[in-house]
């Protein structure tokens, strides 16, 4: 049975590279799978992929296009011709009785059939029976059946490569430009820190973008988005009433206060403290997100509070560009992987304005995906060294990496969602007049130094 689309689909695209026969496509207004080139990912998985990345659970089976096991391997075999899938190939019909292309078939299909020429597997079944009948149980207890042999880990030679370096990198070590520019502003020091940790039930107030960037740039366990935005709550459940009791003087007379009638309006400020904290926290009560999930919104007076601080913000906050998240929504084991599908686009980078230099960091993938591969056994789980080059411009920062494994590449270049390589183009708002980078453990740093705040005679060519 063919899998279908359903109306509900929030048009992410996450189905679409994952098919392992490209049968998903655009369609108006969501995304549609074709029946002729649907094999519910038969002979390449014991799954369903579209059905397993899709974030609201819209690819469900087709109740009016029913169709056997037999019918769907025969067309993968058909649409992938130069794939071998054998009898044991991988099947959601047959979920969990699967083995590998090559292995020893399972106890239970040697023993149906006696007449077989293959007499290694029928030694194994039963190691203890026919030897020491006379056992202690103690002895006999220790008896177990034959270890199984993993597979042998393919591993990727990690080799020193020298130091790259590129026109308009200037003549400085990382370490040096590093040391010479350590943050962004003083919030991470002295009297900044101790400022933004002390003024946190009230800085709590501020949009979810806010608390994120002051919290990345105080670096401090002490001050978090959850954090700040628990004490705000605490705080506007007393400052609350306070204000009501503020109005009803304003209303009724001083003489209001010290009467049962103020009673009233300090209940009123209690509950809208309680309504606007639940309201604020409703990703974790509603939605059950872990709170480094959550996104915290504003307090009624949380939105003026951010406008009078943005300069402050935008000139100690060096945080411009955050690691986006594929698909928002998404909370389980496949938002990893779709993070991992970014990183093969080039695309999981922050940048951070640290004065006088920008420090930009892009993560190169780490981990070779399984999207139906059909020699991925072959392959190692580490992705392999990527080669990269670097250049500046016309006010932009390029980056281009490129897998060097052969073997990777020659089975990436036909599946959309894995690229052998990838072009990352950063626009810069400021002059740079030169770079310094670093690449270590598949994490490129490079400091991107400012015009007038650097002595370095480069410029753009």
């Amino acid at each position: 049975m063919a899998t279908m689309i359903t109306n509900e689909c929030i048009n992410c695209g996450a189905c679409e590279p994952e098919c392992p026969n490209n049968a998903i496509s655009q369609g108006d207004p969501v995304y549609v799978i074709d029946p002729l080139l649907c094999t519910e990912c038969v002979g390449f998985h014991d799954y369903e992929a579209c059905a397993a990345v899709c974030p609201v659970d819209c690819c469900v089976t087709d109740p009016n296009n029913i169709e056997s096991e037999e019918v769907l391997i025969s067309r993968a075999r058909d649409l992938h011709k130069d794939t071998d899938f054998g009898e044991n190939f991988q099947s959601r019909f047959r979920k969990g009785n699967t083995t590998e292309p090559g292995a020893s078939p399972a106890p239970a299909a040697t023993a149906a059939a006696p007449g077989s020429s293959n007499p290694t597997p029928i030694a194994e079944p039963k190691p203890a029976p026919p030897t020491k009948p006379a056992v202690a149980p103690v002895a006999a207890a220790q008896v177990l059946p034959p270890p199984v042999v993993p597979k042998p880990v393919v591993q990727v030679k990690t080799e020193v490569r020298p130091k790259k370096s590129f026109p308009q990198e200037v003549p400085a070590s990382f370490e040096e430009i590093s040391n010479q520019y350590k943050s962004s502003g003083f919030f991470d020091r002295g009297i900044g820190k101790f400022l933004i940790l002390f003024l946190q039930p009230l800085l709590g107030a501020l949009p979810h973008d806010a608390k994120k960037r002051l919290e990345a740039a105080v670096q401090s366990p002490w001050f978090t988005a959850a954090g700040s935005t628990g004490l705000n709550i605490v705080h506007n459940a007393v400052i609350y009433p306070l204000i009501a009791m503020v109005v009803a003087g304003l209303v009724h007379g001083p003489a209001v206060l010290f009467s049962q009638q103020i009673n009233h309006y300090i209940l009123v400020g209690l509950f809208l403290a309680v309504a606007e904290g639940v309201y604020r926290l409703k990703d974790g009560i509603v939605r059950a997100k872990p709170a480094e999930e959550m996104v915290f919104p504003a307090a009624v007076y949380g939105a003026p509070l951010g406008m009078v601080l943005q300069p402050l913000l935008a000139k100690h906050v060096g945080v411009i560009r955050e690691v986006p998240i594929p698909v928002d929504g998404f909370y389980s084991k496949g938002f990893v992987e779709k993070l991992e599908r970014e990183r093969r686009y080039g695309n999981v980078y922050t940048v951070e304005d640290r004065g006088g230099a920008l420090l930009l960091r892009l993560e190169f993938p780490t981990r070779l995906p399984d999207i139906g591969l059909p020699d991925r056994q072959q392959l190692p789980d580490e992705m392999p060294e990527y080669d990269y080059d670097l250049a500046l411009k016309d006010s932009q920062f390029i980056i281009k990496g490129k897998c060097m494994d052969e073997r990777v590449r020659k089975i990436s270049s036909s599946i959309g969602a894995f690229p052998p390589e990838f072009t990352t183009i950063v626009p810069l708002k400021d002059r740079v007049v030169g770079f310094v980078h670093r690449f270590e453990n598949k994490l490129l740093e490079v400091f991107l130094l400012k015009d007038k705040a650097n002595s370095w005679e480069i410029s753009y060519r």
